[in-house]
C-alpha cells in the first residue's frame, strides 16, 4: 500500500482503505469516524461487536479499532471472533481501563497496539496508518 504526499493511505486501485470501528459510545464512535474519514479512510462504525460480526462487508477492512469495554462483551472477544472467521489484518484496542494484564491479553489476542483513552487524535491516526501499511 502506498501513501500520498499528505501521508494518507492510497490503495493500488485508488480506493480509500476501509477501517472498522466498534465503540459503544456514540460520541466517541462518531468522533473517530470523522477523524479517520478526514485522513483518507472509509470507515464502517458499529455500536456493538454483534453488529460488526453480522456485517459480511468486514472482510474488506484493512484495520479494526475496538473499544475494550462494550455494552455487549469486549473488543478482545470481537477480534477473536473475526480471527476465527479468517480475518488476519491488524487491530488496535482502545481502552480507559489499561493495565499490564490487559496489554498482555490484547497482544495474545492479536492486537498490534493498545491506545489508552483519552488519546490524542494524532496517536490514533499514526496507529491506523501503521496498521494500514502492515
Amino acid at each position: 500500500m502506498s501513501f500520498t504526499e499528505t501521508n494518507q493511505p492510497a490503495s493500488a486501485a485508488g480506493k480509500r482503505p476501509e477501517i472498522l470501528i466498534v465503540e459503544d459510545d456514540p460520541a466517541v464512535r462518531r468522533s473517530m469516524q470523522l477523524l479517520l474519514n478526514g485522513q483518507g479512510f472509509d470507515v464502517r462504525a458499529y455500536a456493538s461487536g454483534g453488529s460488526l460480526l453480522a456485517d459480511i462487508a468486514t472482510s474488506r477492512a484493512v484495520c479494526l479499532i475496538a473499544d475494550y469495554r462494550l455494552d455487549e462483551g469486549n473488543g478482545i472477544a470481537v477480534l477473536t471472533a473475526l480471527r476465527q472467521s479468517g480475518w488476519t489484518l491488524p487491530a488496535i484496542l482502545v481502552t480507559a481501563f489499561n493495565s499490564v494484564q490487559l496489554q498482555q491479553d490484547a497482544r495474545e489476542a492479536g492486537f498490534a497496539e493498545v491506545l489508552e483513552k483519552p488519546f490524542k487524535e494524532h496517536a490514533l491516526v499514526h496507529a491506523v496508518n501503521r496498521a494500514a501499511r502492515a
